[in-house]
């Protein structure tokens, strides 16, 4: 875990193209997980991962791991 890389709230919203509140809203509601260092939220980019793919309307290929189906079989 120390390995992965820590993103903030601002940065998730960014990739995601959503609103930081939303960020924190799915944070505080326990959809995304995270952890608060202080008063700030930091997510691991294998937590955004996993919240992406349980939030995708199709389940992954079997023959290749989620995170690299683009869905451009």
């Amino acid at each position: 875990m120390i390995k992965d890389r820590l993103l903030t709230p601002p940065q998730v919203a960014t990739r995601l193209q959503v609103n930081e509140r939303t960020v924190t809203q799915w944070l505080r509601k326990g959809h995304l997980r995270g952890f608060k260092i202080g008063k700030e939220w930091r997510v691991s980019s294998v937590d955004l991962e996993t919240f992406l793919d349980a939030s995708a309307n199709v389940p992954p290929s079997p023959d290749r791991p989620a995170h690299e189906n683009g869905g451009n079989d």
